[in-house]
């Protein structure tokens, strides 16, 4: 009896050895950005209406906060995601192996589908003497965590429109949630937030007895970006969309997206963009920036890297038009 025992329980482990690295690869991390911003709850609704429509697939996603769209990337490329919410421009980068990404290609990114505009929100405290981009000139400044998106847009946008750099400013590489804090403290002068709105950490900031002000872009200042970083683009704020907020703001913001590694199969792909298509409007009432989608134009503002085929597939049977730069 004991013999037979023993034997069993040899075959049970051998299956269990197998059957473990299997059920792991099913796991699928959606990693995303601080949790003051837009990409951590959005990724979050995502995953819970996924696992609600497609666990019987297998698969289970879960949502990951991050320092945002660089440490994505990177997390992509080394194996220790499947999914990501990203700026479109560095996405780009990454895949194309260019500008910031030179010597350091990420060639398996492939994008799932654009998202809303990342709105520049650059923060200011109302006493900072602060009322043009030169006036930053000095300033203690939060530019985003280290090696961040919000980082490397902060450092476009003070060279692009004042002319300075990380050198001419100090700069605090934190979150937005911590950026809030600080400013509403007085350690600070300004914060760059780069997310879909309305962004938590803003609204929070908004709220406060922190007198603050929020620097836009004239037409001006969109032209010199033209040649700093063309993938900017204009975006009003309504007004309304932040406490005590009385006016419509004029701003810029970069596409951001949804993107997977190129080994998710693509049924899988092809399932979350009917799920994300099919429960549309409860995810609007969920969180705001899924109301500033294209859906109509899902691939406008992609940038460098392909979609996946599993969101062509999807898209072509929807009747979207497909430019070539974006097919795998």
């Amino acid at each position: 009896m004991r013999r037979r025992t023993g034997k069993f329980l040899l075959a049970v482990l051998v299956l269990f050895a197998f059957v473990v690295p299997a059920c792991a690869g099913q796991f699928l991390t959606i990693v995303t950005g601080s949790t003051g911003g837009t990409y951590y709850p959005v990724g979050t609704i995502l995953a819970n209406h996924f696992n609600k429509e497609l666990g019987d697939k297998g698969y289970k996603w879960s949502a990951q906060s991050s320092g945002g769209t660089a440490e994505n990337l990177e997390m992509l490329k080394k194996g220790e995601a499947e999914m990501a919410v990203a700026m479109a421009n560095l996405t780009g980068f990454a895949y194309t192996g260019t500008v910031r990404y030179e010597g350091n290609k990420i060639d398996n990114l492939r994008y799932l589908m654009g998202l809303w505009p990342d709105v520049t929100q650059f923060v200011y405290r109302a006493d900072a003497g602060i009322k043009t981009w030169a006036d930053l000139k000095g300033k203690k400044i939060a530019v985003g965590p280290a090696g961040s998106g919000t980082e490397f847009s902060s450092r476009v946008l003070l060279k692009g429109l004042a002319g300075l750099t990380f050198e001419d400013i100090i700069p605090e590489r934190v979150g937005y949630t911590e950026g809030s804090q600080l400013l509403q403290n007085g350690q600070i002068h300004a914060f760059n937030a780069e997310a879909g709105i309305p962004t938590g950490a803003v609204a929070e900031l908004m709220a406060s007895r922190t007198a603050v002000g929020v620097l836009e872009f004239s037409e001006e200042d969109l032209e010199k970006l033209k040649t700093e970083a063309p993938f900017y683009a204009k975006v009003v704020i309504p007004a309304g969309t932040y406490p005590k907020q009385e006016k419509e703001l004029h701003v810029a913001g970069i596409k951001s997206a949804l993107i997977v590694d190129k080994d998710v199969p693509e049924e899988i792909v092809y399932e979350m963009l009917r799920v994300i298509y099919g429960n549309r409007e409860q995810m609007e009432k969920e969180h705001a920036a899924f109301t500033r989608i294209n859906y109509d134009n899902p691939v406008d503002g992609l940038f460098g890297a392909p979609l996946h085929p599993g969101a062509v597939k999807f898209f072509e049977e929807k009747g979207v038009a497909i430019p070539d730069e974006l097919r795998p």
